[in-house]
């Protein structure tokens, strides 16, 4: 019996007198959403082990090329790194862990193995892009409020957790997410929506860059990660139905 069965049963017995009904389905799959998505993902592996690998070194792996340099630091892309993507990952989250929640059990878990992935690869391959922020500090933007808000971006995020870029995962899981919930329910509304995030994942990915937090190589190394473990989760977890009853 799979886990998520196994705890419905458990969910069951102990609120609705051992009785299975849509809303006890619904309550075992949003308990378990809420807990890979805020406990697991975004506690766990987001904050505590990302943290960590970014402090273990105080020196890393240069991936920059002739075209990564020739890009230039544009702080108005700040919109989608600092205010769109967060958006559309926190929209896509709550959607989908509460209404279409089996939806939401598959995403997830791609969060989860996501960020698990990047996070080993952090703790063996420190990645960088210190030799373009100490360019930035050498010539700081003055009265600039996106410029400012990349500045404390700088300070407040570790510069050695670059490979792959998680920014450019998680937008392309957001829309594969979407993607998928149009074989569920395609209509206008799913089907802007899906436009709106695939719109934010390019926009994000592209952000990374003019930002100067990553390099070429770790964008396509996330978008890759994102979409690998997007399919993984929703072909092997399914997802295909589940509205809250």
């Amino acid at each position: 019996m799979p886990l998520i069965q196994r705890f419905q049963v458990l969910v069951e017995r102990l609120f609705f007198k051992g009785k299975s009904s849509k809303a006890s389905e619904a309550l075992s799959y949003i308990i378990v959403n809420l807990f890979l998505m805020i406990v697991v993902f975004d506690l766990l592996l987001n904050t505590v082990v990302y943290n960590w690998t970014g402090s273990l070194y105080s020196s890393g792996f240069h991936l920059n090329t002739a075209l990564d340099n020739a890009i230039p630091f544009s702080p108005a892309w700040a919109i989608f790194y600092l205010y769109l993507f967060f958006w559309a990952l926190e929209a896509t989250m709550v959607f989908f862990a509460f209404i279409y929640y089996r939806q939401g059990y598959a995403l997830a878990w791609a969060l989860v193995l996501i960020n698990l992935a990047a996070d080993l690869v952090y703790l063996v391959f420190p990645v960088t892009t210190d030799i373009y922020r100490a360019q930035i500090a050498a010539h700081p933007i003055v009265g600039s409020k996106f410029a400012d808000a990349i500045y404390a971006y700088y300070r407040s995020d570790p510069s050695y957790d670059c490979f792959p870029s998680l920014h450019a995962a998680f937008a392309v899981l957001c829309f594969y997410a979407w993607f998928r919930f149009l074989r569920v329910k395609r209509n206008a509304l799913t089907i802007a929506a899906a436009a709106v995030a695939l719109v934010i994942a390019v926009g994000t990915v592209l952000s990374t860059l003019f930002v100067k937090q990553h390099y070429i190589a770790d964008e396509l190394a996330g978008i890759a990660l994102g979409w690998a473990g997007g399919k993984l989760c929703y072909d092997r977890l399914g997802g295909r139905a589940g509205k809250r009853a």
